[in-house]
């Protein structure tokens, strides 16, 4: 019975998925630092965002699509695939989980640091960024005008 749940699920979510997918790659390379903390540990959380998603009444800013959790600040060299149907723009955005709960700043728990960059003049295939993780406790939306 579930091998058949399982397939008619499948095609029912197979079934939605009727249009193209659009993808640039881009290698982003570069360093994340946590300079008032240089010797800080802690799972690096790392959010590719779209600067802007969505059309018309539906457009807002910051669209994630992409997500990587690093061993902890320094050298970052990733390769993603940037959906370019829906938005414009690419915005990155890092946070250190110093006390490993994997919430940003959650009660109770260590002030994190976190940061935001926005790639200049994109689309590109190649994009090096210096992030300074600089700002206590700050969701991507407090970073980004």
């Amino acid at each position: 019975m579930r091998r058949v749940l399982s397939a008619l699920a499948a095609l029912a979510i197979g079934g939605c998925v009727n249009q193209d997918l659009h993808l640039y790659e881009v290698r982003v390379h570069g360093s994340i630092t946590a300079p008032s903390l240089p010797d800080a540990e802690g799972e690096l959380h790392v959010v590719f965002h779209r600067a802007r998603a969505g059309e018309g009444a539906t457009s807002h800013p910051l669209g994630p699509f992409d997500a990587s959790v690093l061993d902890g600040p320094g050298p970052l060299d990733e390769t993603i695939l940037v959906p370019t149907d829906d938005g414009e723009g690419l915005v990155i955005y890092a946070w250190l989980d110093l006390d490993g709960d994997g919430a940003l700043c959650a009660p109770g728990g260590a002030v994190e640091p976190a940061g935001l960059i926005e790639v200049d003049k994109f689309p590109r295939h190649d994009v090096a960024i210096d992030l300074e993780l600089g700002s206590n406790c700050a969701g991507p939306e407090a970073l980004y005008p």
